[in-house]
């Protein structure tokens, strides 16, 4: 925590860097442009006001006439470190107006080439470099870039040179210059031509998100509606990967409290008790002025048994430090049905989304579990937006488990840091992808496998990692009921947010295994597929799977009609209740608005397994494999 001479708290609204945002200088005898930026930031925090931090978050000039001459370089130069073969000519756009301050410094010159896409015309800045180390400079200090610069490398005897990107550099992509390519890694962003003597050069891709990961003030110095106290607060529940015996208890405290447990029993136990211990991390967010540091603490329960209401209590272990007693559920095993909540982004307007949370505790009071599909908060690495998202989730998420997936505002700026505070999840994905970005359960009769369609958008060996980790748990799982959740959508219902990636890799495999619904996120619309297979619409839910995309928040965008779609419509905050009965062999799927009104429903049934009873028979007039869908008068479906 910093103060001024009279004792005031300062913001020190600096990003923490990270080497998957600040890569490392060419030399090791310089700064790395992670440290320049944490030491400007320290000095700036104890010597201008907050109002002068806040007006220099869009005045990049004045950032720089704060640098000294070894962070200036350092931001120069050790942000995007690769190496080249032979002599090269390195040509970096960037939107108009918003050219890095470095070009210069580092002797590039503005050509006469121009590029054009949604982000505007873009200039293109021009300097040759000897074979060898390559580092290039950040995006800009400040918040005012409307998109990431781009880097075009060639031979300067003609032809591709071989060019190395260094581990600092590994949230980039390098691609071939040609055609529509795109500005962006993680955006449908295409570039409307790509001038003549730059097609065939390999492109260096940046993530759009990270376009202000560099930034050296956010101009977001906060105060928090809800400081921490040693009271725990913010309770995230989760399921573990025993399933069905095990729960995941995670709080947030004050840091002076240093202990970590939970007190559980079975609700109908006759009062027996035990005592379970956890550990915690220390998480700092300067920019929360008058919360800084909070504790997160975590306990892992193991032996309960499955479909069971047990109460608990969480605390520090002492005596008197105890939060009061809650009830919540462990997952039901596979011979009773299940039900949950799917929500789709959140992000926005949470006051409003608090009250489309009651009206989904009214109109559903046995939940078992909640499914978020990423975009939780509007900007996943201020305190605050998650501070604001637990206060309007408390009261549900202290008693139901919820197993979320990351979408990409939860990675703005420096990556997932916040979301893994804040949730304890399933470890049991593939090596390679970061612990709990993806994982699996099975509750009831089903199997749910939760991705990272982040990772995917950007880079195709996560893409094709995550593909065969989920084959492989597919393949081992016996589970009826087949369900998977990720933030992106694979058939979006804005054709300019495609991600074409997801159905080259994952469709295959969701086609082959058969996964019966596909939950996403992102677009903030509503879509419901045709039961789909081969990306073609086919006769029924027995031969395909529904893609489902759905916004609980207030974000919305006006969807395009989509030939794969057969239900879709915007502008409306819904959440969705789907129920898995085993012994009827059924899904029953409901879409309601804020005020619990039904806006789409389906059925789904299998074919009986052999196990149930022989006097248990399908319904009259409903078939094996059937999709009962239900369109209601009072919604009619926008078909653009």
């Amino acid at each position: 925590m910093l103060r001024d001479g009279a004792g005031r708290i300062l913001a020190v609204a600096i990003v923490v860097a990270t080497t998957a945002v600040l890569g490392r200088t060419t030399t090791d005898d310089h700064l790395s442009a992670g440290e320049a930026i944490r030491r400007a930031g320290i000095r700036l925090s104890i010597l201008e006001s907050e109002r002068n931090l806040t007006a220099m978050a869009i005045r990049e000039a004045d950032l720089l006439a704060r640098l000294d001459p070894d962070e200036r370089a350092a931001l120069g130069s050790g942000y995007l470190p690769f190496r080249v073969d032979r002599p090269v000519i390195v040509d970096v756009a960037a939107p108009e107006g918003s050219a890095p301050f470095w070009v210069a410094d580092r002797g590039f010159r503005e050509t006469k080439l121009n590029l054009t896409n949604r982000d505007g015309r873009w200039k293109v800045f021009r300097r040759s470099f000897d074979p060898g180390p390559i580092g290039l400079g950040v995006n800009g200090l400040d918040r005012t870039p409307p998109a990431h610069y781009v880097v075009f490398v060639r031979a300067a005897d003609g032809g591709r040179p071989v060019v190395w990107l260094d581990e600092g550099a590994k949230t980039w992509r390098m691609v071939v210059a040609q055609g529509s390519v795109s500005a962006a890694r993680d955006l449908v962003r295409p570039f409307e031509a790509i001038p003549n003597e730059l097609v065939g050069a390999w492109m260096l891709q940046p993530r759009h998100d990270a376009r202000h990961s560099t930034a050296l003030v956010t101009g977001r110095a906060w105060k928090t509606h809800k400081i921490s106290t040693h009271k725990p607060d913010q309770v995230a529940i989760s399921f573990g990967a025993k399933t069905g015996k095990e729960l995941v208890f995670t709080w947030r405290t004050s840091p002076s409290v240093a202990g970590s447990a939970v007190r559980i029993g079975l609700v109908d136990g006759n009062g027996e008790v035990r005592e379970v211990a956890g550990d915690s991390v220390v998480v700092e967010t300067p920019s929360v002025l008058n919360d800084p540091t909070i504790r997160r603490h975590r306990v892992a329960v193991d032996g309960l048994r499955p479909g069971q209401a047990y109460r608990y209590a969480l605390g520090d272990g002492s005596a008197s430090g105890w939060g009061p007693w809650q009830t919540v559920r462990t997952a039901p095993d596979r011979d009773h049905p299940v039900r949950f909540l799917y929500l789709g982004d959140a992000q926005t307007g949470f006051e409003r989304w608090g009250k489309l949370l009651d009206s989904a505790r009214k109109q559903e009071p046995e939940l078992d579990f909640v499914v978020l599909a990423g975009d939780i908060v509007d900007r996943g690495n201020e305190r605050t937006n998650w501070d604001h998202f637990f206060l309007r989730a408390a009261g549900l998420l202290d008693r139901v488990a919820v197993m979320p997936c990351v979408g990409n505002h939860e990675y703005l700026d420096v990556g997932p840091r916040l979301y893994r505070a804040s949730f304890e999840l399933p470890r049991n994905g593939p090596p390679g992808i970061d612990p709990e970005l993806c994982y699996a359960f099975e509750a009831g009769d089903a199997i749910f496998t939760v991705m990272d369609s982040n990772l995917a958008v950007w880079d195709a060996d996560a893409a094709r990692l995550q593909a065969r980790w989920l084959e492989e748990t597919l393949a081992r799982s016996t589970a009826r009921w087949k369900i998977a959740i990720f933030h992106h959508p694979v058939y979006p219902s804005h054709p300019w947010r495609d991600m074409p990636a997801l159905r080259e890799y994952w469709v295959p495999v969701f086609d082959r295994h058969h996964v019966d619904l596909v939950l996403q996120g992102h677009d903030h619309s509503y879509q419901r597929t045709y039961p789909l297979r081969g990306h073609r619409p086919v006769s029924g839910p027995d031969r395909g799977t529904i893609y489902l995309i759905a916004v609980s928040g207030d974000k919305y965008v006006d969807p395009a009609h989509r030939e794969v779609a057969e239900v879709e419509f915007g502008r409306t905050s819904t959440y969705q209740m789907i129920e898995i009965d085993p012994a009827a062999n059924r899904l029953r799927y409901r879409a309601r608005d804020e005020g619990g009104k039904t806006v789409d429903a389906f059925e789904i049934e299998k074919p009986r397994s052999p196990f149930i009873a022989r006097n248990q028979r399908p319904a009259a007039g409903r078939s094996a494999g059937s999709l009962r869908s239900s369109k209601p008068l009072a919604r009619q479906i926008s078909r653009r």
